[in-house]
């Protein structure tokens, strides 16, 4: 841990170097302030995620001078949605989405990130210490065995689904399904090119997509009970995508699958003396079509543009001032995808869907304008 100077008194530490904490880190860094942004894993790394960047992820980046990112990392363009219900499917158009394994977009970010002047370290873990000092936070960060202690003006919390601050509480929805996800670098079923497939079944929906470099990504989300009983994770996506009519060719047991927690949580408080959570690590609900990292990134402009000037002193309206930034912008997409997603958890409900897209795909053109609304990066 040689890299970091514990001397050094860093105007934010940004925890997690996901599309939240990237973003965070760069536009405050392009402020000029001091930043440190850490990561647990060693980067780049894979995640559970669908990859899709729809049309207000694609305009946010191309607000903040990013717009290269997704098709410089071969991102591959997405022009329809296949929806797969009970052996029928829709096919409907889409707007402007990409579809990139977060490997790839997760890196480019962190390299935007320290062209701005962030110093980035992985395999670090940070722990917030207990506030013992007005005017600081403390941090501890740990890897290998190896301990120190850094303090900056303020703490940008980004670490995701889990390891949410100690004075911090996760509050899970009942009934709440699961992440599962793997990257196979063969054509999964008879796929077609340039679409975001959805199959939906009585145990969760799997979502597919061509990634860069001829790989596809599979994201799930999966009733827990049925994850359990299952034999393994990819047996039971592979039951879900029969039973939807797809005829399969990959070998579902053999990919590396990862996990997450319940995908639907609400992190309180989400600020609190110099300490601020974004991203998932304040709240997330199973997205429809993958606008999870367009939420991520919109907290993460979101706060950089709330911290501006010096931090020193510290003003606990921020606090506030941020409570109601989330909830203004990206709670009020939260509710629409939660609706969504819950009303498609019903047979006849997914049943309907399906149908009615066959007859006429027009339907579907509403949901996906207001899907694509542009995020606000403002405060």
């Amino acid at each position: 841990m040689t890299a970091i100077n514990e001397s050094v008194r860093w105007d934010v530490v940004v925890v997690g170097a996901g599309p939240a904490g990237a973003i965070a880190a760069r536009q405050l860094g392009l402020q000029r302030k001091r930043v440190l942004l850490i990561d647990k894993a060693a980067l780049p790394r894979d995640k559970v995620c669908g990859g899709c960047l729809g049309g207000s992820a694609l305009t946010l980046l191309k607000g903040i001078g990013l717009g290269h990112i997704p098709i410089a990392c071969h991102g591959v363009p997405l022009s329809k949605f296949e929806l797969s219900s009970g052996g029928a499917t829709a096919r409907i158009a889409i707007g402007e989405r990409i579809a990139i394994s977060r490997r790839a977009f997760d890196d480019a970010l962190i390299r935007e990130a320290m062209r701005a002047g962030v110093v980035v370290c992985d395999k670090v873990q940070g722990i917030l210490q207990p506030v013992t000092d007005d005017k600081c936070r403390n941090v501890t960060l740990r890897r290998v065995g190896k301990e120190m202690n850094v303090r900056a003006d303020v703490v940008v919390v980004a670490t995701g689904l889990a390891n949410v601050p100690r004075e911090c509480v996760t509050h899970s929805t009942l009934h709440s399904l699961i992440g599962l996800g793997a990257i196979s670098d063969h054509v999964p079923y008879n796929f077609a090119p340039g679409s975001l497939h959805m199959a939906y079944g009585s145990a969760g929906y799997v979502g597919v997509t061509a990634v860069e470099r001829g790989r596809f990504g599979i994201a799930a989300a999966i009733d827990p009970s049925a994850l359990a009983a299952a034999e393994s994770p990819g047996r039971l996506v592979r039951k879900i995508l029969q039973a939807s009519g797809s005829m399969l060719a990959t070998d579902w047991e053999s990919l590396q699958w990862q996990g997450t927690p319940s995908l639907t949580r609400r992190t309180t408080p989400i600020a609190s003396h110099r300490c601020l959570l974004v991203g998932d690590a304040a709240a997330y609900v199973q997205p429809f079509t993958g606008e999870g990292i367009g939420w991520a990134m919109q907290s993460g402009a979101l706060v950089a543009s709330l911290l501006v000037g010096s931090l020193s002193q510290w003003d606990s309206a921020i606090e506030y001032r941020w409570k109601q930034l989330f909830d203004k912008t990206i709670a009020d997409r939260h509710r629409f995808c939660r609706i969504l997603c819950t009303c498609m958890r019903i047979k006849a409900v997914r049943q309907l869907a399906v149908w009615g897209l066959r007859q006429a795909p027009c339907l579907g053109e509403p949901v996906m304008r207001y899907l694509d609304r542009p995020l606000d990066r403002t405060c």
